[in-house]
This record gives structure tokens, sequence and C-alpha cells, in this order.
């Protein structure tokens, strides 16, 4: 099992190492915004300068990460469907949707 803690740490890790190399001191984590679900945490995160700034354009586009609880790799949270339901469609197995659900 994955705790609060390690959730944060591998989303933080994941988030500088691919999605933000060129800028990893800008991630700033959420840690107080984690939940916990069946097959996993969400976390989310922010970027320095959309924190110093408050400008939109310079917020991350989907601002929330996945840690799996079973080990496999830390993820951005898709845009849909909202987070507690992809959460839940993991943890049953229905993601991704068979095609025409």
């Amino acid at each position: 099992m994955v705790t609060k803690d390690d959730a944060v740490i591998a989303a933080a890790a994941f988030l500088k190492k691919h999605i933000y190399p060129d800028r990893p001191d800008s991630v700033v984590m959420l840690p107080e915004t984690a939940v916990e679900f069946t097959y996993g945490w969400t976390v989310g995160y922010d970027l320095k300068e959309h924190i110093e700034t408050g400008d939109f354009t310079k917020a991350p586009f989907s601002p929330l990460m996945v840690v799996p609880h079973d080990g496999s790799a830390a993820h951005l949270a898709p845009t849909f469907p909202a987070s507690a339901e992809y959460m839940a469609l993991q943890a049953s197995g229905n993601w991704p949707p068979a095609k025409g659900q």
C-alpha cells in the first residue's frame, strides 16, 4: 500500500522528470489535496509561476496526479471523467471503457 507521503513523493518525481524536466523547481505539490481511493491516491499540484502571479495561463492544464496503490507508475489524471469516477473505474477494471460505452 502506498502512503499519502509516498504518493506525494512519487507524483512530484514523475512531474519533475517527465512533464516539467526543463523546470522541475516550478512544481509545487499540494499534499493537503491528496485523496485516497481504492485504486490509489490523487494528489494536486500547481506551478510556482501560477501561484506567484495568479495568471491562469501559467497554471497546469491538468493539475491532478494519480498514484496507484499497486506500485504501477504515477500518471496525470484525465480531465474527463471526474477524478472520483475515474478512480472507481480503475478500481473496478473498467478503464479504459470498452468502445461504445
